[in-house]
């Protein structure tokens, strides 16, 4: 029972978490929260992440085209985020982690197998990410 109940409060935490980035960073679409279509509708990104302790993925090179800004609820838990699920499997193609802790990118859209770690920046990377694991 205890483990339902953590797996419940975790799966709140990410969409509380997902819902503040998106709200912050300009992809809110409406009561839909996380839906693809939210992530599509983010404005062209000037290259920046003016976020403190989060994770900016850029569709393009140079952290050019659309923008999309994660970051955990709770930063001592951390929390797997399934891109495909909100329309940005393999579309990320350079990233700004504004935090201190390293994001860990999966080829799984469940945060498992051999991440590659995101710390720092990268104008350019190819790696067929579906999900991140971020704090």
């Amino acid at each position: 029972m205890r483990k339902s109940r953590v797996n419940y409060q975790n799966g709140l935490r990410v969409l509380l978490s997902l819902t503040t980035a998106a709200i912050i960073g300009g992809a809110y679409a409406g009561p839909a929260a996380a839906a693809p279509a939210a992530a599509d509708a983010a404005a062209t990104s000037s290259g920046t992440c003016e976020f403190l302790r989060a994770l900016c993925l850029f569709e393009g090179t140079s952290y050019n085209g659309a923008r999309f800004t994660v970051s955990a609820l709770d930063p001592t838990v951390g929390a797997c985020v399934d891109l495909v699920e909100h329309g940005w499997g393999e579309r990320a193609h350079s990233w700004i982690n504004t935090n201190s802790r390293a994001a860990l990118l999966y080829v799984n859209d469940d945060c498992t197998g051999r991440p590659m770690l995101l710390s720092g920046s990268n104008p350019s990377f190819t790696f067929p990410a579906k999900s991140v694991f971020v704090y």
